[in-house]
């Protein structure tokens, strides 16, 4: 077997740290004169920097952490590994990160009886887990001490959950056996400073990536929770993206006085909820929120469903008597609930779940009276000097609202409909238009003036399925092909520009009127071409040229 070059041996020390290795590396370690891997301590640390400019500001900051590492003589074998993983950790992708550290989790276990963390200086540690969103912070201390379906031994589902790493195992000698927790994750879940001081009090899942979050499972969710001690520091929990999960990882939160707000609609924030999936289970999350109202100090104000739960509980009679009906009644009734009162009028706001209506179908199931960003509390009806209300419930994310904390856009078609009806006797016209927030997202937007159109009014906008561009009647001129069992439809400014290429642009023949795509258009010509509108024959003619060439060359 041959000996590997100089540089050769450089590029094996690179890759084996988890650095990147490409020509331009190559050629600038060979200007500096950099030939085996002893060289590497007599490169300065700004030209050790300008290798990576081209890299990641996370896989810089790390090729410095292995530079520094390197001068400093620290032989550590487990160095290049911890490097290696923080890099897929931050670079890779978040899912590959999760499997990664699993797989470093289960190899730090030397017997039956100890779980060795991988050591790391106190500094790197702050950097890497500077670079993470919180939530991946969470699971990353709880990757590196077991396995997510550990936690189940310590029947966190049974009993207050225990902070992270303090979990009880049968022994020889004892009954019970506690393990204490490491260094690297006392520091994982430690605050950095005063300012990270409320660090556990708030967790958003939609902080991190959809990739990974679909992945979690309840075991996840509740290990993490027991992780962080979250029955007596986590004050809100977003679970967005979260799909995959039926609700019985929030078993930690049983009993718990500080949650002041549980968002389980899975839905990311100015995005519709009515499209995702749900596999949350009522059995299994109206418990633990039983648990929560049943302690005389709770703290819960405000609480977001899924979609699901709210539409088959409102259509569907025998819902209306199980879990999730009887928790609303409850959940209405508490001391808090009822009295809370609006920062207008200083009214008695008495209810906040809809009760069971028929006419409040989009409110139902939905906390009203309190704005989703900042739990001020107003009545429904109140309003400014302008006319404009406090408080607005948005039909694309459903929820409410108030004017401070976000701008609300009225759907255009329904604000014309009760322009003519606002002189009728009785007529309430805060009833019969819909508002959506200024950052919600969706397709029934007209990109021309603006407007947007609710649900209901959908038919108002028009769709181009070769621009993919959206508008409304008065804004985008949209033509149809005349032909039954065609669907193609073309707007102006495809038609003008032959966006979509002349098979599925639509257009209009000024000499016959008609409208058609190429293909029936086409079609129509054969029939009898001698019979044939001569206009159409020069609009086909083009296509049929170029057709006709191809076929000679291929011939």
């Amino acid at each position: 077997m041959s000996k590997p070059s100089p540089i050769e041996s450089v590029r094996c020390w690179f890759t084996g740290h988890g650095l990147p290795w490409n020509d331009d590396i190559e050629s600038t370690l060979t200007e500096f004169g950099v030939e085996r891997v002893e060289d590497l301590k007599f490169i300065r640390k700004n030209e050790w920097s300008d290798l990576f400019t081209s890299q990641s500001p996370i896989l810089r900051r790390l090729a410095t952490l292995v530079y520094e590492q390197h001068l400093a003589g620290d032989s550590d074998p487990m160095f290049r590994e911890m490097v290696t993983l923080a890099a897929t950790s931050t670079a890779a992708g978040v899912a590959k990160r999760r499997k990664l550290l699993a797989t470093a989790s289960a190899a730090a276990i030397v017997d039956d009886s100890e779980i060795k963390i991988i050591g790391l200086p106190e500094w790197a540690i702050r950097e890497i887990i500077d670079y993470i969103p919180k939530t991946s912070r969470a699971l990353l201390a709880l990757a590196l001490t077991s396995d997510s379906a550990s936690w189940r031994d310590i029947h966190w589902n049974k009993s207050a959950p225990k902070p992270i790493l303090s979990w009880f195992k049968k022994g020889p000698t004892s009954r019970k056996k506690m393990k204490r927790p490491s260094a690297i994750t006392k520091l994982i879940l430690s605050p950095k400073n005063e300012d990270e001081g409320n660090l556990w009090e708030d967790i958003n899942f939609g902080d991190n990536e959809w990739d990974l979050c679909i992945e979690l499972r309840d075991d996840d969710i509740a290990g993490m929770l027991a992780c962080i001690n979250s029955v007596q520091k986590l004050k809100r929990l977003y679970l967005t993206y979260c799909e995959n999960i039926s609700g019985r990882g929030l078993e930690p939160l049983r009993g718990s006085t500080v949650l002041e707000r549980l968002d389980i609609s899975l839905a990311r924030k100015h995005y519709d909820g009515r499209y995702g999936e749900c596999h949350l289970l009522e059995t299994d999350v109206i418990p633990i929120l039983d648990s929560i109202l049943d302690r005389e100090n709770h703290s819960l104000k405000h609480l977001q469903f899924p979609y699901r739960w709210r539409t088959e509980t409102f259509w569907n009679r025998e819902v209306q008597t199980g879990y999730f009906a009887r928790f609303m009644q409850k959940y209405n009734e508490t001391e808090y609930q009822q009295s809370i009162r609006c920062q207008k009028c200083n009214a008695n706001c008495r209810e906040h779940l809809s009760i069971c209506r028929e006419d409040e179908t989009k409110y139902f199931g939905t906390q009203g009276n309190t704005c989703y960003d900042c739990l001020s509390h107003y009545c429904y009806n109140c309003s400014d000097e302008d006319a404009q209300f406090y408080l607005t419930f948005c039909v694309s994310c459903e929820k409410f609202r108030c004017k401070y904390c976000m701008t609300m856009k009225p759907c255009r078609s329904c604000r014309q409909s009760a322009f003519t009806q606002e002189l009728q006797p009785g007529y309430t016209e805060r009833n019969d238009i819909s508002f959506m927030c200024i950052d919600c997202e969706g397709s029934r937007y007209c990109r021309e003036c603006g407007h947007d159109f609710c649900d209901n009014c959908s038919q108002e906008v028009r769709w181009c399925n070769d621009c993919d561009r959206t508008g409304c009647r008065t804004c985008m001129n949209m033509l149809r092909c005349e032909h039954v069992d065609c669907r193609a439809r073309t707007c102006g400014s495809c038609r003008d520009n032959n966006i979509g290429g002349l098979e599925r642009a639509v257009k209009t023949c000024r000499r016959c009127r008609r409208n058609l795509c190429f293909t029936h258009r086409l079609n129509a010509c054969k029939l009898n071409w001698d019979a044939s509108c001569r206009e159409c024959v020069v609009m086909i003619a083009p296509k049929l040229a170029r057709g006709y060439e191809r076929r000679r060359l291929r011939e």
